[in-house]
């Protein structure tokens, strides 16, 4: 029974500090202010798991000719689909430091005309 008790204490204090460190770098996410707000037109957000996501963003770029490239550890991205929509592909659970939220605003940014090389 102690065992038990230990083990649950252990799993929750793991489950809490993996959240903390999860969306620790999530401010570092953000886009400036100018671009921080919803997003007016019809916004497409598909979520996947990381390894899926560079695929699905190679070919969402080459799909709408973004001068983006995809990499290996990429946590989301976003598209421009038309004058009035826009495609936002995001992880579905948190990876290297950033959560799905962070990376969704992230994108959404993006969405609003933040350009990809991310000035202020």
């Amino acid at each position: 029974m102690r065992g038990a008790f230990f083990l649950i204490v252990l799993l929750t204090n793991l489950a809490a500090a993996n959240t903390a460190i999860a969306g620790k770098n999530d401010a570092e996410w953000n886009p400036p202010a100018r671009f921080d707000h919803s997003y007016a037109g019809e916004l497409t957000v598909i979520y996947l798991p990381q390894k899926q996501v560079v695929t699905a963003c190679a070919e969402l770029f080459a799909k709408y000719t973004v001068s983006a490239t995809s990499s290996l550890v990429q946590r989301g991205c976003s598209a421009i689909t038309s004058k009035t929509s826009c495609t936002v592909i995001v992880i579905s659970k948190p990876y290297a430091l950033a959560t799905p939220r962070a990376v969704l605003r992230h994108e959404i940014g993006h969405c609003n005309g933040w350009p990809a090389d991310h000035p202020d």
